[in-house]
C-alpha cells in the first residue's frame, strides 16, 4: 500500500518528536530547491520559498550529498538568514538528510525542534530517509 507524503511525514515526527517536518525537492525548471511539503509548520511561508543549489540547509545538503545536523543554530558556519526555513520556523537544532534517489535529482528531509532537543541517532535518520526514497521511487512510476 502506498502511502502518502503527509502520512510518512507525520509518521517520522511521531517518531522522532520533532516540531517541523519538512521535504524539500529539486526544481528544475527554476534549478532552484523548494520546500514542498512541511507538518506541523508555524506559517506557509516555506512554500514560497526557493533557495539556489548548494544555499540554505537543504541546497547544502543536495550540493553535498551529507546530511547537515545542527544541534544549536547559534552555532551555524553562516548567519541565520542564510537559512530561511530555520529562520521563519523559529528552529533552534535540526537535522536535514539527504535522500537518494537514481532518477531523482534529489530531495531533502528536514527534521526540526524549535527547543532544545536531541537529534536522532544515524541508524535512525538512514531508516528514514529509506521510506521516503521509496515514496519518491513509487511516486515517479505513477508519473
Amino acid at each position: 500500500m502506498r502511502r502518502s507524503l503527509e502520512e510518512l511525514c507525520a509518521k517520522v515526527a511521531a517518531e522522532t518528536e520533532a516540531s517541523l517536518v519538512a521535504i524539500a525537492e529539486f526544481h528544475s525548471p527554476s534549478k532552484g530547491v523548494r520546500w514542498t511539503y512541511a507538518d506541523h509548520p508555524l506559517n506557509e511561508r516555506y512554500k514560497r520559498m526557493s533557495v539556489i543549489y548548494g544555499r540554505g540547509v537543504a541546497g547544502r545538503v543536495l550540493q553535498t550529498g551529507t546530511s547537515f545536523r545542527c544541534e544549536n543554530v547559534e552555532n551555524l558556519p553562516l548567519p541565520l538568514r542564510e537559512y530561511p526555513i530555520v529562520l521563519s520556523e523559529k528552529i533552534r537544532a535540526f537535522i536535514a538528510i539527504p535522500i537518494a534517489n537514481p532518477s531523482l535529482f534529489g530531495a531533502v528531509l528536514f527534521i526540526g525542534y524549535r527547543a532544545s532537543h536531541a537529534l536522532p541517532d544515524k541508524d535512525l535518520c538512514d531508516g528514514l530517509s529509506l521510506y521516503f526514497q521509496t515514496y519518491f521511487q513509487e511516486r515517479e512510476a505513477v508519473e
